[in-house]
């Protein structure tokens, strides 16, 4: 049987909240920065690879899209979300807040300026804090997951109709809610499908699932996402929020 290599397309797949690649060829990262997953096989991929290629797509766009966070019928939280090289920033308002992921090192550090005050470093005690009342926390917007060490594929074949790994990795410290981390990821396109969160004891207490994707202009979005809080006693779904991009604003 011929393995088949990595393509360009699928190295410069979206993921996360953002689903496939820009036409823009300016905005493609220079050939000299092609990521040590490139011109491996399919078969080839550790995990680390495969979280490498979800990471490497945060580097690819260079855009700003309106969204919304939605719990249940009333509540309704519009934010901004930019897009770029070297960070994405979620910005919201009433009270004005800034939370900015610098995507230039392994840390994939996370900043906050709220009121129009100076960005600094978020507290590690805040990682699983709720944003604006909401089932996303901070540790779910900047997927710090992604860049722990050691994953391992826990198992391959189909999530619904696509063909993923299925990734697990472990909380190298005790920061945020997060002992251990699921990662659904698709194979053709690289990007997150689904994760699932478990507590120290083992039980999960977080779910996201990726619901449906559309195109704005010349990219294509994962426009709808579902993050939903678990009772780690009954394991009952406690609430839900949806993730929603509404439109690009260039």
């Amino acid at each position: 049987m011929k393995l088949k290599t990595i393509p360009s397309a699928f190295v410069a797949a979206a993921a996360v909240l953002v689903g496939v690649v820009s036409t823009h060829a300016q905005e493609a990262p220079p050939a000299n920065d092609a990521p040590p997953f490139a011109g491996k096989t399919m078969e080839q991929l550790t995990a680390d690879d495969v979280l490498k290629l979800v990471r490497y797509s945060y580097t690819l766009h260079n855009r700003e899209f309106a969204g919304q966070l939605r719990l249940g019928l009333v509540k309704k939280v519009p934010f901004r979300l930019l897009l770029k090289p070297e960070s994405i920033r979620f910005i919201f308002n009433d009270p004005a807040q800034v939370i900015y992921l610098d995507t230039r090192n392994k840390d994939f550090s996370l900043f906050e300026g709220v009121a129009g005050q100076e960005l600094k470093p978020v507290d590690s005690k805040k990682f699983g804090e709720p944003i604006r009342g909401t089932d996303a926390t901070y540790d779910d917007l900047s997927m710090r997951f992604l860049y722990w060490p050691n994953g391992r594929i826990v198992e391959e074949g189909k999530y619904k109709t696509l063909d993923i790994w299925k990734v697990r990795v472990r909380n190298p410290n005790d920061l945020g809610l997060y002992s251990t981390v699921d990662c659904w990821i698709d194979k053709n396109s690289g990007g997150l499908v689904k994760m699932l969160g478990y507590n120290k004891s083992g039980r999960p207490i977080r779910r996201f699932e990726v619901l449906h994707g559309k195109k704005f202009g010349d990219v294509w979005m994962v426009d709808e996402m579902r993050i939903e809080t678990i009772s780690s006693a009954s394991g009952k779904v406690l609430s839900s929020t949806r993730m929603k991009i509404t439109e690009r604003i260039q």
